[in-house]
């Protein structure tokens, strides 16, 4: 099995190479040349990381699907949950790798949007407390296309992570879930439990939902906000430590990119990452931007 720091600096390079690592210098649409990225978190970036079309490249998403399996492989999950978008086509990459690979079948599902977009946990919880209403009266309106079960674990996958938000939304849709599959016996499917999943009777139990697998990791500091989540002081979003575990951490393999890159770019890109805040001016935006141009 290939060590994840081989996967690591195979990957990133290939990431970039095929454009879905973009920056101010090889950025595919012209407006994101002229003007950078504002990532979710409200920073402005230099440069973006975007999974959505990686299954136009079928073999670095056939690498990076096996990257992901040999991780997972390591850890106890009942079923794999993608973040839609660009968690969905990894889930099923996933699960075939996991079999070939590891020959252990994987279940999978993933979240559906919610009808509008939540940029914070704070923002999904409101829009929750009716999400009967705001999804109209078609479907099911399941929250998480899967078939969970109280004493699931679940394990939530997506590309990457500037920041927690949107896998702790993913991890309250599951449990939400959950708790709705459950309260109706229609939703229910005692004939079709899978082998690993045991019941104990009527008891509800909270699933086990702790575990994060994503590919590329933005920030240093998100693996101790995860375990900081069991200090959370909304119970509304089930405060717990969040495991995080990720094949890429950005910082530790940039230098992998410097013989890729163009000098300038790379040099913009590492003092980017040692210091974000200084590209929050507009003026020292506008001079990067200028140089990225020129």
């Amino acid at each position: 099995m290939i060590s994840r720091q081989q996967w690591s600096g195979d990957l990133i390079i290939d990431l970039y190479k095929e454009g879905y690592m973009q920056t101010l210098w090889n950025a595919v649409d012209k407006k994101n040349r002229a003007e950078g990225w504002w990532l979710k978190s409200g920073i402005w970036s230099p440069w973006f990381f975007n999974m959505r079309h990686v299954g136009s490249s079928p073999k670095l998403f056939y690498d990076i699907c096996s990257a992901m399996a040999d991780m997972i492989a390591q850890h106890d999950v009942d079923i794999l949950i993608g973040i839609e978008m660009a968690g969905i086509p990894l889930v099923g990459g996933i699960a075939v790798a996991m079999f070939t690979q590891h020959k252990r079948p994987q279940a999978i599902g993933f979240t559906r949007p919610l009808p509008k977009k939540a940029r914070t946990s704070k923002e999904a919880l409101q829009l929750l407390q009716n999400y009967d209403e705001l999804a109209g009266g078609y479907g099911q309106k399941s929250l998480v296309e899967a078939r969970l079960y109280q004493d699931s674990v679940v394990g939530i996958v997506d590309d990457m992570a500037t920041d927690l938000e949107s896998k702790i939304i993913a991890r309250l849709l599951v449990i939400r879930e959950v708790q709705r599959q459950g309260a109706s016996s229609s939703r229910v499917f005692p004939a079709v439990v899978p082998h690993y999943c045991t019941r104990t009777g009527n008891k509800a139990i909270t699933p086990q939902c702790n575990k994060i697998f994503y590919i590329l990791n933005r920030n240093r500091q998100n693996r101790q906000k995860g375990l900081d989540f069991i200090n959370e002081k909304d119970p509304q979003l089930y405060p717990a430590s969040l495991e995080l575990n990720y094949i890429i951490e950005f910082d530790d393999v940039l230098p992998s990119l410097r013989t890729c890159m163009r000098p300038q770019e790379y040099e913009a890109i590492s003092a980017f990452q040692e210091n974000k805040d200084q590209f929050q001016d507009e003026q020292i935006r506008k001079d990067l931007i200028k140089l990225a141009n020129s």
